[in-house]
């Protein structure tokens, strides 16, 4: 586990919709009973995946639906969190609960973004986040519907609650954008061969919220899937760190903040 990544040696495609674009055909790994795009990017369940899949197949109008695309976060108010509030519950189970209440505290502290106690009760509450614990760190991205869960195993750290939060906001991963290679190498002779598909571009049609933000805490770190040890993305600008783990970067809160606007 890298990262806190889930992975496994299953594999399958399905049919995503990444930021509004285009429906995109796209490789899952199978982890628990869960489809699991880029290590830590929940789709649904297996079966859920399969269902999509089939439904596309079975309609390949689909894919010519319109869609407005924008680049780092999903567009559209059906993904966005109502009132830029997200109600939660923290799984009793969960060991370590202050890392996410000390992630929930940063996000507040540095963005529009709001969370309260679910009140099972309120139908505003209909959508919620539970936190709960898991083999590896995960979300969903934007708000899916109903119960939507970030997973946090024991060595996840706040700092990977913070990332996890930042999916289920609605961002992905910032070096899966389309401009991805004017500043990064990939390096994928490095990476796992059954991990090598994380590695697609696979936020391609859109307008990128802000410039490339090597400091994102979106970012994979320089070793991630590694399968030998060595670095699979390397920095074209020297000295620089990406893959961080410690707090919201500025283009992160500026990104957000453009996003929620949208």
């Amino acid at each position: 586990m890298t990262d806190g990544f889930l992975t496994s040696d299953t594999t399958d495609t399905t049919w995503i919709k990444p930021l509004g674009t285009n429906w995109k055909e796209v490789t899952y790994t199978a982890v628990d009973g869960l489809a699991v795009f880029e290590g830590c990017i929940i789709l649904g369940t297996v079966a859920e995946a399969q269902t999509t899949k089939k439904t596309v197949e079975d309609n390949p109008g689909i894919l010519q639906d319109d869609a407005q695309a924008l680049g780092a976060g999903i567009r559209g108010v059906q993904f966005r969190w109502k009132n830029n509030t997200i109600p939660f519950e923290i799984d009793p189970n969960l060991p370590n609960q202050q890392r996410v209440l000390d992630a929930i505290k940063h996000w507040q502290d540095n963005t529009p973004i709001k969370f309260v106690k679910r009140n099972a009760a309120d139908p505003a509450h209909r959508d919620f986040v539970v936190f709960r614990p898991g083999s590896g760190c995960a979300s969903s991205v934007g708000r899916r519907g109903g119960r939507q869960e970030v997973i946090l195993g024991s060595a996840c750290s706040t700092g990977n609650c913070i990332h996890e939060i930042g999916h289920t906001v609605g961002l992905w991963h910032e070096q899966s954008r389309k401009d991805r290679n004017q500043f990064v190498t990939v390096k994928l002779d490095a990476v796992l061969p059954s991990a090598r598909h994380n590695f697609n571009q696979h936020i391609q049609d859109g307008v990128d919220l802000l410039a490339y933000d090597y400091g994102s805490i979106m970012h994979y770190p320089r070793n991630a899937f590694s399968a030998n040890g060595e670095d699979t993305i390397i920095p074209k600008k020297a000295g620089v760190e990406i893959g961080q783990r410690k707090k919201l970067s500025a283009g992160d809160i500026a990104s957000v903040k453009k996003l929620v606007t949208i």
